[in-house]
């Protein structure tokens, strides 16, 4: 990365006056982002992206989605800081940024407060998980906070309690009518089918598009084998795969067609899923069938 972050430290300087800036707008929209630079993750993922113009496909999925759904409720579970959320607009939307790494909080209270939309976008500070109430543990370290998790590692120098909520608690608190469309994007390291355990208003939804992180070694760290959580989401919703930096969707219509694209035991890539094929936004195309 520092080849590249030399390579890139004129169009840094270009756009933000400093190589280390405290804020990035992110390409396609006039909305700050509040960081820390000196987080590795932070200058990879959002300064050096947004002066190459880079987007993530979680975030063009978000974007996308809100705007074609506009949903009552939208759900960035696992924030980061919150370049997903800050991403959108919200007038007639609520939203949430669950993050529970407690240094990211106040950059994301920064974020929501500098959106145009502030009063309708909460920050939760919590840990998703299935059960709502108690404390769980969070490990992370400040260098690279992109891989905090709930799941220990010798790659975590520090660590923290922090109160456990479930998405339905969380959800139910933001919109309690629960009758308007939802758009999620998670990613909790692996706990992902922890927090689905605890999110059954998500499956009760009738119209829902979301996308999310999914490694099956770390599932299957946090005890949740990946094939079980394919497998509930596939009894509600249709899944695909997605691809990096596209608005491609490869429809997958059961494990065994996940398997075959990806035979290796490890398995890394964004999933995402419509509770129907009208949730899907313009624009993104779906191809033939795994």
């Amino acid at each position: 990365m520092r080849i590249k972050r030399l390579l890139l430290t004129p169009l840094i300087l270009a756009r933000y006056g400093t190589v280390w800036p405290d804020q990035v707008v992110l390409p396609g929209s006039t909305h700050r982002v509040a960081i820390n630079p000196r987080d590795d993750r932070a200058y990879k993922k959002l300064v050096m992206d947004s002066v190459r113009r880079r987007l993530s496909t979680p975030m063009v999925f978000w974007r996308d989605h809100v705007a074609h759904l506009t949903p009552s409720l939208c759900m960035d579970i696992g924030a980061n800081y919150g370049e997903c959320f800050a991403f959108g607009d919200y007038p007639a939307s609520r939203c949430v940024a669950v993050e529970a790494n407690p240094i990211l909080v106040p950059y994301l209270e920064r974020t929501r407060d500098a959106h145009p939309d502030a009063e309708r976008i909460a920050v939760v500070s919590c840990l998703a998980s299935e059960k709502d109430g108690g404390e769980g543990e969070l490990f992370y370290t400040e260098k690279w906070t992109g891989g905090g998790s709930a799941l220990r590692g010798d790659e975590y120098s520090q660590s923290a309690r922090v109160p456990c909520r479930s998405m339905d608690a969380v959800a139910a608190e933001n919109d309690p009518q629960a009758q308007g469309p939802l758009v999620i994007k998670m990613d909790v390291e692996g706990y992902e089918g922890r927090v689905l355990a605890g999110f059954s208003s998500l499956f009760a939804r009738e119209r829902a598009a979301g996308i999310l992180e999914f490694s099956t070694t770390m599932l299957g760290k946090a005890g949740t084998p990946a094939d079980a959580v394919f497998g509930r989401l596939a009894e509600r919703f249709s899944l695909y795969l997605t691809f990096r930096r596209s608005r491609r969707l490869l429809p997958l219509a059961d494990w065994a067609a996940f398997r075959r694209r990806f035979p290796a035991p490890h398995a890394h890539c964004d999933l995402a899923f419509f509770s129907d094929p009208t949730c899907i936004a313009p624009g993104w195309r779906v191809e033939e069938a795994a």
